[in-house]
């Protein structure tokens, strides 16, 4: 008789996507156990100093005084698990109605709605949103949460690859004009770096009759004059008809939102799954995201060091022969094969003392790796020098290619 854990332990005998000789490796490297306190630049590794280059806290707002103080009295006076229940029952308070409100204002929408973190965001509003008659049409690369999101609505899936305008122009052409749709996208990939080409897609879009929505997790705070985003970036806020995005990467807490037409986010907090059916986000956590909210808005100066240190530190892995893809963000992906990434990683962190994250499928392709290396705006140019030097000598030393990772093409 069959057994549902079968697979369980086929994969542990017979994995695809691991070779038997590089298991121990990857298993080494994936779920690394790391120090608690680890945003960085610089973290404490069993007593050793080590330079670190792994996190999303893009702005360094992780261990930014105010967002401490504003976290520990909400603790002081709520505790850390208050409100107790979902938001339809015990969850919803002033404190959430606040942030909803400063989220609409920051991303310059008729209102908003926060979730208890991003990947629910995601997963909630396109389950809300779409039914089995409807389309959805997925960049190829787009997060695991919207591909989530958008099967347990159960609406029908399309797929266009990456960032290919003429493969979402077919794939809309050919989408019966009865059927509702939408097309949805990533603002900025979280593992290539690069963006979606937004005004093109709405373009798109508005010529086909789709909706537009965009994950913005990590645009928001990154890109933008003001930090708004991608769409921001672009010019095309006004396009886009649900922005989407998280707390946990430039504003350094944890939680998700959702901002658009008014109508629209009545709809969701009626008829979101992930909103109705789990707990609110903690007091503390709110009052947390809404310091950092603040510091994004009235501090520029430190998206202007990322993007200071993502020019440094682009700049000087491809003079050392490195290729980075096709990023267009501080998101910096040193290209490989097989598990080269992880060797890479290995030896910056033995050899160096700098942490950086190899990633493996199912982040990337079956086959592939990249060393994903991301800057803050709390990195020195020292410490981004510091790196681009020891990938420089591991090149050196190692010759042509180190480990069969990918050289920049001359």
């Amino acid at each position: 008789m069959a057994d549902i854990f079968d697979k369980c332990i086929r994969f542990k005998r017979q994995s695809q996507i691991v070779s038997a000789a590089d298991r121990a490796v990857a298993e080494s490297t994936l779920f690394r156990q790391a120090p608690v306190c680890n945003a960085g630049p610089w973290i404490d590794c069993s007593g050793r100093r080590v330079l670190q280059f792994s996190t999303n806290d893009y702005l360094g707002l992780a261990g930014h005084p105010e967002v401490h103080r504003a976290a520990q009295e909400a603790v002081a006076r709520y505790g850390i698990n208050f409100p107790m229940g979902a938001r339809p029952l015990t969850g919803n308070t002033a404190l959430h109605e606040e942030l909803e409100q400063q989220i609409a204002d920051f991303k310059g929408t008729e209102s908003a709605i926060v979730f208890c973190n991003g990947a629910l965001a995601m997963m909630g509003a396109l389950a809300a949103l779409a039914e089995p008659r409807d389309l959805i049409i997925l960049d190829r690369y787009a997060h695991a949460s919207l591909v989530c999101g958008a099967r347990i609505s159960g609406a029908r899936l399309r797929f266009f690859r990456h960032n290919d305008l003429d493969d979402l122009r077919k794939v809309l052409r050919e989408a019966p004009p009865e059927q509702a749709r939408m097309v949805v996208v990533d603002g900025v990939y979280s593992m290539q770096g690069d963006m979606a080409p937004l005004p093109e897609i709405s373009d798109l879009c508005r010529h086909y009759g789709a909706r537009f929505i965009v994950d913005d997790a990590h645009g928001t705070g990154v890109c933008g004059a003001n930090g708004r985003g991608t769409a921001e970036h672009f010019g095309v806020e006004d396009r886009v008809d649900l922005h989407l995005g998280t707390f946990s990467k430039a504003l350094a807490t944890i939680g998700g939102f959702a901002a658009g037409n008014r109508d629209v986010l009545a709809y969701l907090r009626f008829t979101a799954p992930t909103l109705l059916f789990t707990k609110a986000m903690p007091a503390c956590v709110v009052a947390a995201t809404m310091a950092a909210l603040k510091i994004l808005r009235g501090e520029p100066e430190r998206r202007l060091r990322l993007w200071r240190n993502r020019k440094l530190l682009q700049d000087g892995l491809t003079a050392a022969g490195y290729d980075i893809g096709s990023t267009q963000t501080p998101i910096t992906p040193v290209q490989g094969n097989g598990t080269d990434a992880v060797y890479l990683g290995k030896a910056l962190y033995q050899d160096f003392s700098i942490w950086a994250n190899a990633v493996l499928y199912p982040a990337v392709p079956v086959g592939t790796s990249i060393l994903r290396v991301i800057p803050t705006a709390n990195h020195t140019q020292e410490d981004v020098a510091m790196l681009v030097d020891a990938m420089a000598a591991l090149r050196r030393d190692h010759g042509a290619e180190v480990h069969g990772v990918a050289a920049a093409e001359s």
